[in-house]
């Protein structure tokens, strides 16, 4: 199978570059190099590396803050490892706290709260050394509003622009329960930015979690993922419940994947499963299925 070389995959007019997941085999929090070097064996072009507010009894106990608050620049040098190897170093995606817990509401109404969180993940960049080369952020619930993701971006993007010169990509994942779960939510988020933050359109758009899409719409899910703009669409998450994908299991990924093979611009795809054995045959039943998409041809 084709896909070990650590290269992006090229299609006409596009290119897939695959994403290392954050996996539980992984030690959690952690650092760059040990999944940098995971991913390039894997022939991945990024890492996903976690950015969560204190999240379990074990984090609470080793750094004394309080469950679901923001990482102290003390906690951050706890529970993350400084690298070693920046010439080895794969470029990494901060994927930010997805508020699994009521109590780590994301307040993108709230310019205090925001500033805040910016100031976390700078933090966390800083113990590694070099920014991201994307951030992953999610809606919250509806006390946010379009406006509200449009300003926490810019503020995220300003931050890193001050701290080092350069701008991280933004995208915001779908969630199961948030203010932006379907299709019809993405694409009235989208027209908003289009008119309103245009400036933003080249640097922020949306990762994809099919899984959390199917979840929310069912039967409705064909017709929703079409709702959703090409001009949007930057990456996918590929799962099914957090294991290994495949044919019949419940989501129709051929359909799935002619949709994201007809998209006619760079993107990642996130192989978001549990363990580390499983990456390279989730992304081979991507390749697979993507190579069945009408629209595209596979080339080396």
């Amino acid at each position: 199978m084709r896909g070990r070389e650590n290269n992006p995959k090229c299609f006409p007019l596009m290119t897939i570059s695959y994403v290392y997941p954050n996996t539980a085999d992984i030690p959690q929090r952690g650092g760059l190099d040990i999944r940098s070097r995971l991913a390039k064996a894997a022939g991945c072009s990024f890492i996903e590396i976690p950015a969560d507010l204190i999240k379990k009894e074990s984090e609470v106990e080793l750094t004394g803050q309080e469950f679901c608050t923001f990482l102290t620049p003390q906690s951050i040098s706890r529970l993350y490892t400084p690298t070693q190897d920046f010439s080895g170093a794969v470029p990494y995606i901060l994927h930010t706290d997805p508020a699994l817990n009521k109590q780590a509401r994301l307040r993108w109404n709230d310019p205090m709260w925001t500033d805040r969180f910016v100031t976390m993940i700078l933090d966390i960049s800083e113990r590694f050394g070099i920014p991201p080369a994307k951030i992953e952020i999610h809606p919250g619930d509806r006390r946010n509003s379009f406006a509200d993701i449009a300003h926490g971006v810019k503020m995220i993007q300003a931050g890193y622009q001050d701290a080092y010169g350069f701008m991280p990509e933004i995208l915001l994942e779908n969630r199961t329960g948030q203010f932006i779960s379907q299709g019809s939510q993405i694409e009235a988020l989208w027209n908003y930015v289009m008119q309103n933050n245009p400036e933003l359109t080249d640097s922020f758009g949306i990762v994809l979690d099919i899984q959390q899409l199917f979840t929310v719409t069912k039967e409705r899910f064909l017709p929703s993922l079409e709702k959703i703009p090409d001009g949007c669409q930057k990456g996918f998450h590929i799962h099914r419940l957090h294991r290994p994908p495949q044919t019949g299991d419940g989501i129709p990924w051929p359909e799935a994947f002619a949709r994201i093979s007809a998209i006619k611009h760079d993107m990642i795809i996130n192989p978001e499963i549990h363990h580390n054995n499983q990456v390279v045959n989730v992304i081979g039943f991507c390749e697979a299925n993507l190579k069945s998409g009408v629209s595209v041809s596979h080339t080396q």
